[in-house]
């Protein structure tokens, strides 16, 4: 599993640059789940088999449970489930790369609202969710706090990386890995996966003097996804709070 985002980075990127570091993004947060009223969930609900097989559609649903593989971490993609509970890593520079990473996909669009559109992510088009957003210098950006923990059977994991899509190179915007151990599971405020380090590209490399931090709803971006490799989680859970929200006691 990945510990740095250029570590990560050094196994995807097709096309790679490295600019100068940055400032460093909001400060993440570890621990219990927030304080606060809770105004959306999900569960990322590992599967044997393709949504498709279940007595009900998967898609257009309003239900509260995303299918994601059980197991789909196998051959080049393998993870190993690491000691700490929670790994993660943002992005400082723009890191990116021409090829469509392997995983399961969950899509996220901009809305006024959260709003579960397609919860299928066992299928090729992946599973979509619209999450709450406000207009800040006239883009989208999230307006709620998302809090991730996993539960279920002890030594699994599930890694998820998430890119913004320019229509020619996907950014990454930074990793969450989670391992499941016994007792009490850990939240993580993982609002650092929802921008991303950018920069105009021409011929694989960044245009001298655009780099710039941009929401991955940002319109210079066609589409923003967590790529998801499972290696038997039957539970993530994801809560949406207010962007203020604490961690509880």
């Amino acid at each position: 599993m990945k510990k740095l985002a250029l570590a990560m980075a050094a196994v995807v990127a097709v096309a790679f640059f490295v600019a100068p570091v940055m400032a460093d993004h909001e400060t993440v947060v570890i621990g219990d789940k927030p304080k606060g009223k809770l105004l959306g969930k999900f569960n990322m609900i590992g599967h044997p088999k393709n949504v498709d097989v279940l007595p009900q559609s998967a898609d257009d649903s309003n239900g509260r449970a995303v299918m994601i593989p059980l197991k789909n971490a196998t051959g080049p993609d393998a993870i190993v489930c690491e000691g700490e509970e929670i790994l993660y890593a943002d992005d400082t520079v723009p890191t990116f790369t021409d090829q469509e990473p392997t995983g399961a996909k969950i899509h996220f669009v901009a809305g006024d609202s959260f709003d579960i559109i397609d919860r299928d992510a066992t299928d090729p088009d992946g599973a979509t969710i619209q999450v709450p957003t406000t207009i800040q210098g006239g883009e989208p950006v999230l307006a709620v706090s998302i809090w991730i923990a996993i539960h279920g059977k002890p030594n699994t994991c599930l890694d998820i990386d998430a890119y913004a899509f320019d229509g020619s190179y996907y950014f990454f915007a930074g990793s969450v890995d989670l391992n499941r151990k016994t007792g009490k599971a850990s939240f993580i405020r993982a609002n650092f996966l929802f921008d991303v380090y950018y920069c105009e590209v021409d011929a694989g490399s960044c245009v001298d003097g655009t780099t710039e931090e941009l929401s991955v709803f940002n319109s210079v971006f066609q589409d923003y996804f967590w790529n998801i490799l499972n290696n038997g989680a039957r539970q993530v859970e994801v809560r949406l709070y207010p962007i203020t929200a604490e961690p509880g006691v």
